[in-house]
């Protein structure tokens, strides 16, 4: 996993031209033939022929070699861990950082003065915490579901089951609405501790999005007696089994998620165009989105799939610009040319306390994209 205070610790330290960081992102699914027998070392020393040749002659060259000797070396001992590998590390400071995912990501590797986070932010964004609940008449399970894993935290059962006694007569008549009444409680009593439990689990694990698994009459009953906060989470619900497996649970909740995803980003991208053409706290296009960003003014960054831009940025003030100058027109301080100029947005942003949206939807790609491709919410 890949909190929020990894991605701080990762964007804490300021470019460094003299000492580039090497930032490895490795497909490692062993359900891939080509990863087979180790396959994916193959992919990583033709990745890392690949920016060698590009960097020639260059003086850094024998840093670049100490950081790839170091990931390779890494990765000669890495067992395979769900399907994705990432990694960071500067040898000439000793620094070292790994994660496996259980997402797909795009092998690939980068060289540059800061970190490259703009895969694990995306794939973060992709793959937001959800908390599920399971339920039935008498059991529960609650699970939170992020970046492809699924982990169980409680199973409630009901204290006790409701049995039918056998009667005869006008004493089977009272005993059966007696047992209905009886049965009813118990289930309301059952699905009122599950939402108490839902409340606990959303203080502990502050997941954004809840679906709730069961027949329809139960997740109805049941989605009553949600708190407001648990209510505003809500997105949706799947017909599962109480015993489903977890690789059950989770294609039913990916799915869910991505199709919510989809829907939630046409709205956003159409009110953040109409909060920009009103000028309410809001901007669309680079050079506004750029100004936004230096005056630390960005909440939340919005832009397409695939967008991209060079450009530079600040060593002193940290100062992002489309065109590169030797000195900063802000501050006077060394400029860094960057090719990735939203990767340094995104680092930005997210080490002020702001938000990332990555858009896959094609209408709200297409819509932003005749803005520019990419906008901002404001704070101010």
């Amino acid at each position: 996993m890949i909190s929020r205070r990894d991605l701080h610790e990762l964007l804490s330290h300021p470019p460094d031209t003299e000492s580039p960081v090497l930032s490895l992102y490795l497909d490692v699914d062993q359900q891939r033939a080509v990863n087979l027998n180790r396959g994916f070392e193959s992919v990583l020393k033709s990745m890392i022929r690949r920016v060698e040749h590009g960097l020639g002659h260059n003086s850094r060259l024998k840093e670049f070699l100490a950081d790839a000797r170091l990931a390779g070396s890494f990765v000669s001992d890495y067992e395979p861990v769900g399907k994705s590998l990432v990694f960071f590390c500067d040898a000439s400071k000793g620094f070292i950082w790994h994660r496996s995912l259980n997402v797909a990501l795009d092998s690939s590797v980068h060289w540059t003065p800061r970190a490259y986070v703009r895969p694990v932010v995306e794939a973060r964004d992709e793959f937001e915490r959800c908390g599920v609940i399971l339920t039935d008449r008498a059991r529960a399970r609650l699970s939170t579901v992020y970046l492809g894993s699924i982990e169980e935290h409680h199973e409630a059962f009901a204290e006790a089951e409701i049995r039918k006694v056998e009667a005869s007569g006008m004493d089977q008549m009272f005993s059966q609405k007696n047992f209905q009444r009886k049965a009813d409680e118990h289930v309301r009593w059952h699905l009122k501790k599950v939402a108490e439990m839902a409340d606990r689990l959303v203080e502990a694990k502050s997941f954004g999005r809840l679906i709730l698994g069961g027949t329809h009459e139960v997740t109805a009953e049941l989605k009553n007696l949600l708190s407001e906060r648990l209510k505003k989470c809500l997105v949706g619900s799947v017909t599962l089994p109480i015993d489903a497996g977890t690789a059950d649970i989770l294609r039913e909740t990916v799915a869910l998620e991505e199709a919510v995803e989809r829907e939630e980003e046409e709205v956003l991208v159409r009110r953040l165009l109409t909060a920009a053409a009103k000028e309410k706290q809001a901007v669309v296009g680079l050079p506004k989105v750029l100004t936004a960003l230096n005056l630390g003014r960005v909440r939340r960054l919005v832009y397409s799939d695939g967008f991209n831009t060079s450009g530079s940025e600040c060593r002193e003030c940290a100062g992002l610009f489309e065109s590169f100058a030797e000195n900063c027109r802000d501050c006077g301080g060394l400029q860094i040319e960057s090719q990735d100029l939203l990767n340094a947005g995104i680092g930005r942003v997210l080490r002020e306390g702001g938000e990332v949206e990555q858009l896959k939807s094609t209408a709200a790609v297409r819509f932003l994209e005749k803005a520019g491709g990419i906008g901002a919410y404001l704070r101010f």
